[in-house]
């Protein structure tokens, strides 16, 4: 006579399921594994996830960290089972937690409901141990050539250094401002890492234009990797001249229009069209005036090819060659112009 009885209730002549009647294996089937206890190594500053030796995420939200550790360590013993999560209660670092499984078994639909606690091991990153040390691998050195810088263009390239480290955080953990450092002649900016210092760097040129110079210090040795450890001090200079002011170049006078990262565009009052100068010619370039010395006169005669105006300040007449675009000018109307040296040039 054959065993065909359940090994748990006795029931003889049944179909078994690994030793077990229909109703005794569906009592005794669990629909997941779940360990009792959950830990999760996560960064008390930034909320990055410890993950098989390696720090992943910043600024998720402690209950999805939650969520994610528990889903990460559920073991479906049927695939398609449905899966809700509940956090029960919080005390302190330590949640308990409800994972209730819904599925198919055997043609019967079944629930269980399993407990387990998850519990935030909080310790520091590496990145956030070197931001709350004030680790830095480059300063940024903002001055102004031949002049003082003014406060609105340390509050814009402060806009800008910031808006570019947000843009990098996601990417560059080291992408953050260690320290400023207000100096008489400028302000000094402690950027976490060289990789961000020198994005920072390509904004601030593409807005400034400027003057860049390098300079790595050898601060010491790593111990671990036998490597040399390099600060890099990067100045960077406003031009001595700004957009609106009048240059010299190469005996031509001219209008800033623009700078950039490449160059200066400036509109030539001798040529009357648009001109750019690269940066490596900055020091061959003469800033001769400023908005502040333009001055009003008035036109009082025009004949073919010349157009006179009284001197601004004497009073005598100045007889000028008459330029494309003085067109719409007539006797008696007033106009802008500037004096440099002993030039005169009409402004239209």
């Amino acid at each position: 006579m054959g065993r065909n009885f359940c090994i748990k209730c006795g029931k003889p002549n049944t179909q078994l399921f690994k030793g077990l009647c229909r109703e005794c294996f569906l009592k005794e089937y669990k629909l997941l594994k779940v360990p009792e206890n959950i830990e999760v190594e996560v960064c008390a500053h930034c909320n990055a996830q410890l993950i098989n030796g390696k720090w992943i995420g910043r600024g998720i939200p402690e209950d999805e960290i939650i969520y994610r550790a528990l889903e990460n360590n559920i073991e479906k013993k049927v695939e398609d089972s449905i899966i809700d999560l509940e956090i029960l209660q919080k005390r302190g670092t330590i949640s308990s937690c409800l994972i209730r499984a819904n599925a198919k078994v055997l043609g019967e639909e079944i629930t269980q409901d399993f407990y387990t606690e998850v519990r935030l091991k909080k310790s520091a990153c590496p990145y956030c141990s070197k931001y709350k040390s004030g680790y830095y691998e480059s300063v940024i050195q903002l001055r102004a050539d031949e002049r003082s810088l003014e406060a609105d263009e340390i509050k814009k390239a402060e806009q800008l250094i910031n808006k570019t480290l947000e843009r990098l955080w996601e990417n560059d953990k080291l992408a953050y401002l260690a320290k400023k450092s207000p100096k008489k002649e400028g302000v000094d900016y402690y950027i976490g890492s060289y990789k961000a210092a020198k994005k920072i760097l390509a904004s601030l040129r593409e807005e400034f234009g400027g003057l860049v110079k390098e300079s790595p210090r050898l601060m010491g040795r790593d111990k671990s990797t036998g490597k040399n450890i390099y600060r890099v001090w990067i100045s960077f200079k406003l031009p001595k001249f700004k957009e609106g002011d009048f240059i010299s170049y190469k005996g031509h006078l001219g209008i800033i229009k623009a700078m950039d990262s490449h160059g200066i565009l400036f509109h030539d009052l001798d040529k009357q069209g648009m001109s750019t100068v690269l940066w490596r010619e900055y020091q061959k370039i003469e800033r001769k005036a400023t908005p502040e010395d333009i001055k009003k006169t008035t036109v009082t005669a025009i004949s073919p090819g010349r157009i006179q105006i009284l001197d601004p300040t004497s009073y005598e007449p100045i007889d000028l060659k008459f330029k494309p675009g003085m067109e719409k000018l007539k006797i008696g109307d007033e106009v802008s112009v500037i004096q440099v040296g002993n030039k005169t040039y009409i402004l239209w």
